[in-house]
Parts: C-alpha cells; structure tokens; sequence
C-alpha cells in the first residue's frame, strides 16, 4: 500500500503501511525524527470496505495525540 503523509499541528508525519497476517501494521514517523511508532489494526469491523487506506489514515491520524514523542535517553 502507498505510504502516506500529512501534516498535523505544524508537525509532518509519515506513515508506512505494512499487511500482516492478521491485518495492518501502520509504522507512523515525524519527518524530523528516526523514532517510529508501530500500531496494529486487526482484520474485522470498522474499515470501509470500499477506502481501507482511507480507515488506515484516519485510524493512524486519530491515534496522534496518544502517541509520546519524547526524544530518548542515554544511560
């Protein structure tokens, strides 16, 4: 699938779409950064069976806020 990008709150984001056996796996990035998040959506309800990128994106795009974008600490 097409990876996607936008931009939210001033910040770009881009995201990888990868199909697993039981569904998709979003690899989500800010352009600025390496770190990179991994969300899992299972196979069921709740894609539009007509847009599942369109339902990847909103999913990915809903999920944002929850997301800690801390940079990483050296011990």
């Amino acid at each position: 699938m097409k990876p996607h990008r936008f931009e939210q709150a001033g910040t770009v984001f881009e995201i990888a779409f990868e199909r697993a056996p039981e569904g998709w796996v979003a690899h989500i990035r800010r352009a600025d950064s390496e770190t990179t998040h991994a969300i899992g959506f299972p196979d069921g309800p709740g894609y539009d069976p007509t847009d599942v990128r369109g339902s990847l994106i909103a999913g990915c795009e809903a999920a944002l806020p929850n997301l800690s974008w801390a940079n990483p600490t050296r011990h």
